[in-house]
């Protein structure tokens, strides 16, 4: 039987206080005690005047957009924005580049203390990446098409999807939690009945669903009557051929009308919502991956995520991808909203950043909080501080980085 234990200034179960002065008790990859040290153990790794922490769930990224970081800058117009991506996305180069960019976000997102993280892509190369990744990771094979692409055999066609999905065990790979799920990609380039294909796959295999949604003012324009900047943009890359039906209704709406709200969905940014769509996402039960610095770059309207928290939505955090951010770090996510909003709790930002992700990503029984019987997925942080009697402030205000990070009990940062 393995067995260890770490001895730390401070461990932070999250669904629990800190605990000053605390031992960690591991025995074959899982949680078995947390408590204060009993005296000095010499069979014990003693972390010093750090901080452990359950490990940080990124609920939303794209990490075969790493390579693009700093190379699409945003002008004032999102949808330009989209078209200079288009044309730099590794995805129009080599497999090995693109390979080479995901694995490049893996690296990056482990060194930041995340240990799980929802990642959206397409092809078989990324599946591959998928399941050599040494951290925990929920995949959504991405599907979209509209006008002419709706039939074609293109990589994110629905039909190129679902093959995939047959060469897919439902993952039990080894120590790391490995699921796939499905991600129409947005209203505005998913035709409707692409959305109805993926509801009723969700609905026979029991799959997680994900899709980007009310993420711009242009999309709430395009879904109310078909016009504006995304009609603009469709008709530009010659994908518009009159078929789309606007339905006259907000994203939130319209994809409750799809059924999509039915399968405890994961929905991305979710920027630009009324009242009614607050009370219908908490009706349903949704889980919203809030991107707090990609929000920043494209300079949307303030986010009505402390509105959702009060709901009772689960509000977890995504750092999106570095074509429209900085880092892969949940931590700096974390940190950039303590900066900004004085009126949310360190608590609730803590939630946030772990296991209200896990909740998203239905991995809450194994992974989010330090408790008996969960892996033992962990990030350790040194105190800003090392005199602190607030470690939850000092985690949030100060700046170090993880400097050691564990999954199942087995470090896999530094390697």
């Amino acid at each position: 039987m393995s067995r260890i234990l770490f001895d730390a200034r401070w461990i932070m179960p999250v669904s629990s206080p800190p605990i000053e002065n605390g031992r960690l008790v591991i025995e074959n990859g899982r949680i078995v005690s947390i408590d204060r040290a009993a005296g000095r153990d010499r069979s014990a790794i003693d972390l010093g005047d750090a901080i452990v922490l359950p490990g940080l769930v990124n609920a939303h990224t794209h990490l075969e957009l790493t390579a693009c970081r700093g190379r699409v800058p945003y002008r004032g117009s999102f949808v330009d924005w989209i078209e200079q991506l288009t044309i730099i996305n590794p995805h129009n180069g080599p497999d090995d580049l693109l390979e080479k960019s995901i694995g490049e976000g893996f690296k990056q997102s482990i060194t930041a203390g995340v240990t799980t993280l929802a990642d959206i892509g397409a092809g078989p190369y990324v599946l591959r990446q998928w399941s050599r990744a040494p951290i925990n990771t929920v995949g959504f094979l991405e599907v979209l098409g509209v006008g002419p692409m709706l039939c074609n055999d293109h990589l994110r066609s629905f039909g190129k999807v679902t093959e995939l999905f047959q060469s897919i065990a439902d993952v039990d790979s080894g120590e790391n939690l490995k699921r796939v799920g499905i991600s129409p990609h947005a209203p505005y380039s998913t035709d409707i009945s692409i959305y109805r294909e993926a509801v009723h796959f969700v609905g026979q295999t029991g799959r997680h669903i994900c899709t980007h949604l009310a993420e711009t003012r242009e999309e709430l324009q395009f879904l109310s009557d078909g016009t504006g900047p995304l009609r603009d943009l469709l008709e530009r890359f010659g994908l518009w051929d009159g078929s789309f039906e606007p339905p006259g209704c907000s994203p939130v709406e319209y994809v409750r009308q799809l059924g999509l709200l039915e399968h405890d969905p994961l929905l991305v940014h979710v920027n630009y919502v009324d009242d009614k769509d607050l009370g219908l996402l908490a009706e349903h039960q949704c889980s919203i991956a809030f991107c707090p610095r990609s929000q920043r770059y494209f300079e949307h309207e303030p986010h009505r995520y402390r509105e959702m928290l009060a709901r009772g939505i689960n509000v977890c955090i995504g750092t999106d991808s570095l074509a429209s951010n900085d880092s892969l770090s949940v931590l700096d996510e974390l940190r950039f909203l303590r900066s900004q909003d004085q009126k949310i709790s360190n608590r609730q930002l803590l939630e946030m950043g772990t296991i209200a992700g896990a909740g998203a990503l239905k991995s809450d029984g194994q992974i989010g909080t330090l408790e008996s019987g969960k892996k033992a997925d962990l990030a350790v942080v040194p105190l800003n501080n090392p005199a602190t009697t607030d470690p939850v402030d000092d985690l949030l205000t100060g700046e170090s980085v993880s400097s050691s990070v564990y999954v199942s009990g087995k470090r896999i940062y530094p390697n």
